[in-house]
Parts: structure tokens; sequence; C-alpha cells
């Protein structure tokens, strides 16, 4: 018995002293973000999110307008003659924060990349009688995947579509989440299958085909 409890104490306290162990800060989120010339920010502190204070921060470059709410407890500051942007939590020992802190600065490098050189999706078309079309109106673009009629997708604002063969099309945009959300639901259309492979596949995805059993 007392070898038993003995047992179980050093388990406590090796469980204990893992528990214990030091937090470090975000390695993501102290890391600067490096700031174009053509790049520049703007807090909207006039219009606060009503449910969370959060604060919109604006992100202007050549290719649009990014957006990124910024919590009540993270600080955002220009260093080095405006030449790196800096994220800060208030208390990174507080575990919200500190898992917002990497994702904050994540997301504002995001979009300072998608400002300036902008964010791109390919999708590939693999199959018999299977492509895309971009319509003269530049602003749909029609895809067919085995069925009777195109199914025509409306371009979301600020994205932009080219296709430069009839089995691939290129979505581009500033706004990484909108480029590949738009490019997830056009693949959604006719996911790659795992017996032939055939069907859409976004950037380099890949796939395992699979053998059919014989009986």
């Amino acid at each position: 018995m007392q070898m038993l409890c003995s047992r179980r104490s050093a388990a406590i306290i090796l469980r204990r002293g893992f528990s214990a162990s030091a937090r470090v800060p975000s390695h993501v989120g102290s890391a600067p973000i490096y700031v174009p010339t053509e790049v520049s920010f703007a807090l909207d502190l006039h219009n606060r999110n009503l449910d969370t204070d959060a604060v919109a921060l604006h992100i202007t470059g050549p290719k649009g307008v990014g957006k990124v709410q910024i919590p009540p407890f993270a600080n955002i500051e220009l260093v080095d003659s405006g030449r790196q942007l800096e994220v800060r939590v208030a208390d990174s020992t507080v575990k919200q924060q500190r898992q917002m802190w990497g994702t904050l600065r994540s997301l504002i490098q995001n979009h300072v990349t998608g400002v300036t050189q902008g964010h791109s999706v390919i999708l590939t078309f693999s199959g018999t009688g299977y492509r895309a079309e971009l319509l003269p109106s530049g602003r749909q673009v029609s895809v067919k995947v085995g069925q009777t009629g195109a199914t025509v997708f409306d371009l979301p604002e600020n994205i932009t579509a080219v296709c430069p063969q009839p089995t691939r099309l290129l979505l581009e945009g500033p706004d990484k989440h909108a480029v590949s959300q738009f490019g997830a639901t056009i693949r959604s259309l006719k996911p790659p299958e795992p017996y032939k492979g055939k069907g859409i596949y976004m950037n380099n995805e890949t796939i395992k085909l699979k053998s059919k059993s014989v009986k």
C-alpha cells in the first residue's frame, strides 16, 4: 500500500511539474510585420463593435483595402520609422489573449500581403468534358463537370478570374479568406473522387486513389 501511494504521489508530482512549466510568449505574435512603403493603416475608433468592444483596422494598398477587428486587449504600434508593425497583448498569461496573439498577427500579415501582392487560388478540372469558362461580362464563371448544363458562379466583389486554359481557373483577390472560400465553393460542385480521380482540385491538392474490389 505504501509503495502504491508513493507511485501515485510521484505521478501527481510529475503531472504538476508538467502543467506548471513556464509559459512562453507567442513566437508568431511577437514577430514584427514588415510594412511596404505603399501600405497605410487606419484605426476606426468611432465605430466600435458593441458586443466585443473591438475596433476595425483598415489596411490600404495598391490592390485594395483589408479590415481586421482589433480586440480591446490588443495593441498595435508602428516602429522603426513606420517600416515595421508590432502586435502586443495586455497580459500574455491570460489564455484567450495568448491564443489570439498569433492569430491576430497572422490576419494582419495576410491583409498586408493581400493589398500589395494579392492572394490566388488555382482550380484544376480533371475529367472528360470538365472545364471552366469566363463569361464575356468578366464577372461570371461557367463551370461544367459532367452535368447536362453548366453552373454559373457570380464573382464576389474584389475577386477576379482568369482561364488560361479550359481545365484551369485562376482566382485572385486581396482577401485570402474570401478567395479561398470562393474557390472551395466551386470545388464543392465536384470534389475529387477516389476511384478515377475525376473532380475539381484546389491548388496542390492530391488524393490517394482506391482500387475497385472485384467480387
